[in-house]
């Protein structure tokens, strides 16, 4: 009996040894131990990185700042490499939202307004137009878009009309904004086209711009 519970050990000892691989170590702690630099001159599959629920079952990977590999996790990550806001400005002046300071830093994401809308506070009335202070005969339109602030740091949103205001049929309103924002982290996905494009359309309606480079 004892012979066979000698017997019995040692073989699950073999067992144990042989399901761990050490590299440059003899007491490896896990399957795969390499103790030093690995260099890897091809790809590096991995069988199994675990779905992310979160992201439609996906399996996403990303590389951290001490190149170690790991699951991206959206519930422990302190960004998302695609965010979506909705804002609503309630109750504004007339003339709308023409500098507001979302406290999103310009070095880290990219912020794009990707629809709007406009109605009346107190009704909810959607009709509502510009109205120029020159007169009923000059139409100046609004302008609704984000941009940098390079003083704060920060994205700053605007949705005003252009020397005017918002009006229906009373012109005494106030308006709410509904604004919804796509928010790219920088370096995930997507990448800035470096400097200014510009071109001359010489009275023309049609013109070709050359793409940025990269592209």
């Amino acid at each position: 009996m004892k012979l066979l519970i000698t017997s019995i050990v040692i073989f699950i000892s073999c067992l144990t040894s042989k399901a761990q691989v050490g590299i440059n170590t003899n007491t490896p702690r896990d399957l795969l131990d390499v103790n030093g630099d690995t260099r890897i001159d091809g790809k590096l599959f991995l069988e199994d990185p675990g779905n992310s629920n979160q992201i439609r079952g996906s399996k996403l990977i990303i590389e951290r700042q001490d190149l170690s590999i790991v699951q991206y996790d959206i519930d422990i990550s302190k960004y998302g490499p695609i965010n979506y806001a909705e804002l609503v400005f309630e109750n504004t002046s007339n003339r709308g939202v023409e500098n507001y300071n979302t406290k999103i830093s310009i070095e880290d994401y990219v912020v794009t307004v990707q629809g709007y809308y406009f109605i009346e506070h107190d009704t909810g009335n959607t009709s509502v137009i510009t109205e120029s202070y020159a007169g009923n005969d000059v139409v100046e339109g609004f302008q609704v878009h984000a941009y940098k602030n390079t003083d704060e740091g920060t994205w700053f949103i605007r949705g005003f009309a252009n020397n005017g205001f918002f009006r229906t049929g009373n012109t005494d309103i106030t308006i709410d904004l509904h604004m919804n924002l796509i928010i790219y982290r920088k370096g995930f996905i997507a990448k800035d086209a470096p400097g200014t494009y510009s071109i001359n359309m010489q009275q023309f309606t049609n013109a070709t711009l050359l793409k940025p480079p990269g592209f």
